[in-house]
């Protein structure tokens, strides 16, 4: 909130107690008979009333104030009110006079309300509550109450000042705040993003440079072409995790659910990852639960999770320090507990506080050693949530490391699958590659040949299906994004023709939300890939292709 909106709240705050005091002062005063006459201003220009009695003269003074006033009479029934009153409630005025005041407060202030009432009423109190409206909205309000003696009885005056005003001022600002902030997120985000993609570019095309220049096979090329790899599987990372945090934002996600074993996804995803650790000189160690610690969740996506927290305790622990793994279980609440505590750079109570927010970095250097779009801990906590559990950070400062604790429900009834079989050797296919960018075609096409494929290669739709009809593939490899027919009207052309029912088709594309997964069903595919695909992958579904040939 800037000085300024801050100021002028504060003087619209003041503005309205300093009404609701005059007003009070004047009652007051004529209560005590010390005015003889009120000069009002009205539509007609000023006008004198005289002040007789005292009911004449509060008529007149409720009417001219700009606040809401009522008396109050035995049990808090409303003897009289002014216009302003009854417009705050949302009522005609004959509605509410006559009615009781109690019928105006909203139930779960009630006993707040009684208790006000009881308070010594002679010295005057006032206090913010709300009172309710006939459309049963609630009206904030700034109440004074105050007792005086009107023709030997003890009555109540009620002087509410509307504070609704005051409140859409303050949401503004909060909005304006929040607005602020976003927008400043979006900017970090932006020249994070530009720093990260940039950064694995430039070894890219220095590696390509010096591949152009060497002899193949020597150690320069291995060096280049083992840079390029690297480079292209961190920026393969960086698309996905922001793809992945804008379907999980959106719920767009859809999870293979299927009993498992915590303890074994955990040891295949650290061995994953250990190489990691031995390369940052950072030891690694693990505990795990006896027995098997059952829960029921996606295995590709809480082996996500694990990675993630495991690549987070390797950026910010120094060479020489430990990261711990650990799973176990915690009957009492029912839950699968993994813990990663590290040794390593810990965190101020202000970074713990927004650590799973999406973009947030405890890393802002210029340098930007650490890396990283700041979606990791996003991510987890969107699909651990997701998994009905929750997770938490904890750390006792910088320099004291941290712990992240994943927590998941039991599942203590399912079976866990049989033991995976070994791989029998993988046939070798005929694929077609449908697809209109040369270089991606052309490197498929490549990467699947070393692998014993024979692959051709048509560059639209149309060129497609003749060269289907002509080579019978087993395997179709099809972009979606294609120009003028469709990767979807290429599929059901394909179901179409009976020459050609029988082929394996696979999108491959970059629209990879769950509807365009179930579109791609919907038009005859048998798989969809996202774009990049791995090669593993691809063989991994080669290998399990059934197919028989029409002819």
């Amino acid at each position: 909130m800037t000085r300024a909106r801050q100021g002028e709240r504060e003087a619209e705050l003041a503005q309205l107690r300093s009404r609701a005091e005059e007003a009070e002062q004047a009652l007051e005063a004529i209560r005590k008979g010390e005015v003889e006459s009120l000069i009002i201003d009205g539509p007609d220009g000023p006008r004198i009333f005289s002040l007789e009695g005292a009911s004449q003269s509060y008529r007149v003074l409720v009417e001219a104030m700009n606040e809401g006033a009522a008396t109050l009479g035995e049990g808090g029934v409303i003897l009289y009110c002014n216009a302003c009153f009854a417009c705050m409630l949302g009522a005609p005025l004959e509605r509410v006079m006559g009615s009781s005041i109690h019928q105006h407060v909203p139930p779960r202030l009630g006993a707040a309300f009684e208790a006000l009432l009881r308070r010594d009423l002679e010295a005057g109190v006032r206090e913010e509550m709300a009172l309710t409206g006939a459309n049963g909205v609630e009206v904030p309000a700034l109440v004074s109450l105050s007792a005086m003696v009107d023709e030997g009885r003890r009555i109540l005056c009620l002087i509410a000042t509307d504070l609704r005003q005051q409140r859409r001022s303050e949401a503004l600002v909060e909005a304006e705040k929040a607005l602020r902030e976003a927008d400043r997120r979006k900017n970090d985000f932006l020249a994070v993003l530009s720093h990260e993609l940039r950064n694995p570019l430039a070894p890219i095309k220095n590696s390509l440079y010096i591949l152009d220049r060497v002899p193949p096979g020597g150690d320069q090329a291995t060096r280049a072409r083992a840079v390029i790899d690297r480079q292209v599987a961190q920026l393969t990372r960086l698309v996905d995790d922001l793809l992945d945090v804008t379907r999980i934002a959106r719920n767009k996600v859809a999870l293979q659910l299927t009993p498992l074993d915590l303890d074994q996804v955990v040891r295949r995803t650290v061995e994953d990852h250990r190489s990691l650790f031995e390369g940052s000189r950072v030891h690694l160690s693990t505990a795990f639960a006896a027995g098997p610690v059952r829960v029921k969740a996606d295995w590709a996506r809480i082996a996500q999770v694990i990675g993630n927290l495991l690549a987070n305790a390797a950026k910010f622990t120094d060479p020489g320090g430990s990261v711990l793994v650990s799973v176990e279980r915690d009957p009492a609440l029912g839950q699968a507990v993994l813990r990663v505590a590290d040794t390593g750079a810990g965190m101020a109570p202000d970074t713990l506080e927004r650590l799973f927010e999406p973009f947030a970095q405890a890393d802002r250097t210029l340098d930007r050693s650490k890396g990283g779009l700041g979606l990791g801990l996003a991510l987890v906590k969107g699909i651990v949530e997701m998994h009905g559990g929750e997770v938490s950070a904890h750390s006792a400062g910088p320099g004291r490391g941290a712990e992240l604790v994943v927590r998941l429900p039991l599942d203590a009834t399912a079976e866990l699958p049989a033991g995976v079989a070994p791989a029998e050797a993988r046939p070798r296919r005929r694929i077609l590659v449908i697809e209109d960018n040369p270089d991606v075609a052309s490197s498929l096409q490549e990467a699947l040949a070393l692998q014993g494929h024979q692959v051709d290669v048509a560059y639209d739709g149309p060129c497609g299906l003749r060269m289907a009809r002509e080579l019978r593939p087993e395997v179709a490899l099809c972009d979606i994004g294609l120009p003028g027919m469709d990767g979807y009207a290429v599929a059901r052309a394909f179901r179409a023709d009976a020459a050609l029912e029988g082929v394996f088709l696979v999108a491959l594309t970059g629209y990879a939300l769950p509807e365009d997964r179930s579109r791609a069903t919907e038009a005859g595919f048998d798989r969809h890939v996202g774009k990049p695909p791995s090669i593993e992958e691809l063989e991994a579904l080669l290998g399990a292709v059934s197919y028989a040939d029409p002819r």
